[in-house]
């Protein structure tokens, strides 16, 4: 489920509650989104109590409250524990045939690395798709 797309500036939370989107501020962007930031439907993340995030490459800004179908190609490893899943759109054409952390364009991997470490020290670092897969599996609910 997207929640914000590539090149926001804004967040947006999906209240279950009201069945509406909360849109803010982002309380660290000094840049916009480098790509599209949601969550994996059906998981759960101890580190921030809520769905285990992703952040998925596509050849466009999706909008706000998209289901799409995402390929797991990596991860982002954070210092705090709330890692965060790197994931192409299974149907985009410039993604859609990615499967490997290593054939990801490596512009899109230092856009990526460099939004998070404009705010978090120490930096993130990227694990390969089977440390994708490991964590799903382990946040996936029963």
């Amino acid at each position: 489920m997207i929640e914000d797309p590539a090149g926001s500036l804004v967040r947006h939370m999906y209240d279950p509650a009201s069945g509406t989107w909360r849109t803010f501020p982002h309380p660290h962007a000094r840049r916009p989104w480098p790509a599209n930031y949601g969550y994996l439907v059906g998981t759960y993340n101890p580190s921030d109590d809520d769905a285990l995030d992703v952040i998925v490459l596509a050849g466009e800004p999706l909008p706000t409250g998209t289901r799409v179908t995402v390929r797991p190609v990596g991860l982002l490893r954070r210092a705090s524990g709330d890692d965060k899943i790197v994931a192409v759109r299974c149907d985009d054409p410039r993604y859609g045939s990615v499967r490997r952390l290593a054939e990801v364009p490596a512009e899109d991997l230092d856009r990526i690395l460099g939004w998070f470490a404009d705010w978090e020290q120490p930096p993130p670092e990227l694990a390969d798709e089977q440390a994708a897969w490991a964590t799903i599996e382990a946040a996936r609910c029963s």
